[in-house]
């Protein structure tokens, strides 16, 4: 199989299912299927096949605890205004990754779920 072991599909805890939707489609463009309305929807991140849903029956982690997503973007600074204005808040500003492995920084969407930026740049 081609994507063998590759992760397929991740849900996002989304209580607060339509600041979800409206959060990472305005910052990241994501595309949404609603599935069943005010509790269940499919993202798509362009046009990779890779995507997931939000799911208005999870509960973030709390911090510190949980899966750890990172999400690739152009511009960490660009990316961090656009977070803010959309209600998302920064915790950890744009960092280096030591080695040359670019920088990251971490924010909460408007769920408070806990999410990290990455870029090269």
């Amino acid at each position: 199989m081609k994507h063998l072991h590759s992760i397929s599909h991740i849900e996002i805890p989304a209580p607060d299912f339509t600041s979800a939707i409206e959060f990472y489609k305005a910052v990241f463009n994501w595309g949404i299927e609603l599935v069943t309305v005010g509790h269940y929807a499919f993202f798509t991140i362009g046009n990779t096949g890779a995507g997931g849903a939000f799911n208005s029956a999870l509960m973030p982690a709390p911090e510190g605890t949980g899966l750890q997503v990172m999400i690739y973007v152009d511009s960490i600074d660009e990316t961090v205004k656009s977070i803010e204005a959309n209600g998302g808040k920064i915790i950890k500003a744009r960092t280096e990754i030591p080695g040359g492995h670019g920088f990251y920084a971490v924010f909460t969407d408007t769920n408070s779920n806990y999410m990290q930026i990455h870029s090269m740049q």
